[in-house]
């Protein structure tokens, strides 16, 4: 931050209202950022490009049958499989393969490693790998460092006995650690991880405790982690884990949850727990099921109000259950009610209904800026401005209508006697509807997120959050690269940095900068 902005953002709090009962103009330099800050998680998948977990396979894409001298293909029929989800035959002429590791940035990792195997068979590699030299259960296998992904083909495997527990390590003794180390030392200073993307919560179809995410299930990732995982990582970094339950997810389900939370998570940690995820947001399934349960159920004639109303009562039923399991330490259950931000009447309703007194103790947004930017509308207009351009008008956003949306959403969490928190937020850029077709607009994007001014964006951005009496902020998300879809990572890339998160970091260590 350069100092005429930080001298501007000083004058800003000279005029602001108040903070936690003192005058804004007595507040220290350090108290300008949130109290707290939070990460979600950057959900798993094979194209992620962040390594969390020492197993570098964790990520492994699923299976595909490859018929040999045919072109690639995703859907031939798939031999019978394990539990675990790993072939117990290969067809004739055929032979299974994953992409183990599928992610192009991986130059952090050596060149040397080692991919483990538990059952009888023989493993081959193409593309990205490279076999050195085989040993019972054990290929030593050479990562090339390019654009193909690192793929493994199961060329034979034994019925009795299949090929098995596919771990790729780095060379040398197989680690006892679950996570890597840079991920962990990446979430230093997070008071809370939110594992909304974890859980695979979006259009979830987990209904059971049956169908829950296990340890050592292959290929399956992007339907979450495993919960034993949720909690050693908590217990680790010791922040408060915040997790998110399915929208189909039964009682059953949610108790034994519950307990197993309970039992195994550090006594000192608390536990936020929000009922899925933008249940108000009709692009979802999780908001379908709630329309169509709440006017089933004659919550109101009104479809969209029997919506937010089914939510904010089954949010209700999913916390009873928590607090119930947790009894005498019942206080250790952050209850969360997330609402549209830009929409205070979803606030309103949801707090508003029955029973929800009981349970809440959060209201959260998603004070997102520089979504309207993308709009179909604007995409033509947008893409041919310069980049002082953009950057005028999202700080110009800034200090009208995204602060007087946090302000607004401010006071209604006031009037219901909650804390205001931010289940995700920053910048929004990212052609949609149509508009994220428009390669230069999603240039534009990506070059204003690499942009220090960016950085400065998100501390002035935190800034008003916390002045206007926002707490916990739950920054979106750890790490990802951008494409069309969006900028949504913190950083790209494993071993560099970016301007976001040099902010996040900023707001961690307290110091801003003149």
């Amino acid at each position: 931050m350069n100092r005429r902005t930080f001298l501007q953002m000083l004058s800003s709090v000279a005029i602001a209202p108040t903070l936690g009962g003192m005058p804004s103009d007595c507040i220290a330099a350090e108290d300008l950022f949130p109290a707290e800050m939070g990460l979600n998680i950057t959900g798993m998948s094979y194209w992620a490009t962040e390594q969390v977990f020492s197993n570098l396979a964790y990520n492994a894409s699923p299976w595909r049958v490859q018929i040999q001298g045919a072109p690639f293909t995703w859907d031939t029929p798939l031999p019978p499989m394990t539990p675990d989800g790993y072939p117990k035959e290969v067809p004739a002429k055929s032979f299974v393969e994953s992409f183990l590791i599928f992610t192009t940035h991986r130059k952090n990792l050596p060149v040397q490693l080692s991919v483990h195997y538990d059952g009888k068979g023989k493993l081959g590699y193409i593309a990205g790998a490279e076999l050195e030299s085989r040993s019972p259960g054990r290929d030593d296998v050479r990562n090339l460092r390019k654009d193909a992904p690192f793929t493994s083909m199961v060329m034979e495997t034994d019925p009795a006995d299949p090929i098995r527990n596919i771990r790729v390590y780095e060379r040398g003794p197989v680690p006892k650690e679950t996570f890597r180390a840079p991920f962990l030392e990446r979430l230093n200073g997070m008071s809370a991880l939110r594992f909304m993307d974890w859980m695979g919560t979006n259009n979830s179809a987990v209904r059971s405790w049956s169908d829950r995410q296990r340890p050592g299930q292959f290929g399956k990732s992007e339907l979450g982690v495993p919960l034993e995982y949720m909690i050693e990582l908590s217990n680790l970094v010791k922040s408060d884990p915040w997790f998110n339950m399915p929208h189909l997810a039964d009682d059953d389900y949610v108790r034994r949850f519950a307990e197993q939370v309970k039992k195994d998570l550090d006594p000192d940690l608390k536990i936020h727990v929000e009922y899925s995820n933008e249940v108000w947001n009709t692009s979802f399934d999780q908001a379908d099921h709630a329309r169509s349960r709440g006017l089933a159920l004659g919550f109101s004639s009104n479809d969209y109000e029997a919506q937010l109303r089914y939510y904010a009562q089954r949010t209700s039923e999913v916390l009873a259950i928590w607090e119930d399991v947790f009894g005498a330490a019942r206080q250790r259950i952050i209850g969360v009610y997330a609402a549209q931000s830009a929409n205070g009447w979803t606030s309103e309703t949801i707090l508003s209904w029955k029973g929800v007194k009981a349970h809440a103790d959060v209201l959260a947004i998603a004070p997102y800026f520089g979504g309207g930017l993308g709009s179909p509308d604007r995409a033509e207009e947008v893409s041919r401005w310069t980049l002082n351009r953009l950057f005028s008008a999202l700080e110009n956003e800034l200090e009208t209508d995204n602060k007087k949306t946090i302000q607004a959403q401010a006071a209604l969490a006031r009037q219901y006697g909650v804390k205001l928190y931010a289940y995700e937020g920053g910048q929004h850029l990212v052609g949609h509807s149509g508009a994220e077709n428009n390669e230069r607009l999603t240039n534009l994007f990506i070059a204003a997120n690499r942009d220090r001014r960016m950085g400065e964006l998100y501390l002035r951005h935190l800034k008003n959050w916390r002045i206007a009496g926002g707490d916990l902020y739950a920054a979106f998300s750890s790490m990802s690269e951008p494409n069309k879809w969006g900028s949504w990572g913190l950083l790209e890339e494993e071993g560099s940095t970016h301007p976001k998160w040099q902010a996040i970091q900023q707001v961690l260590k307290r110091k801003p900068t003149l």
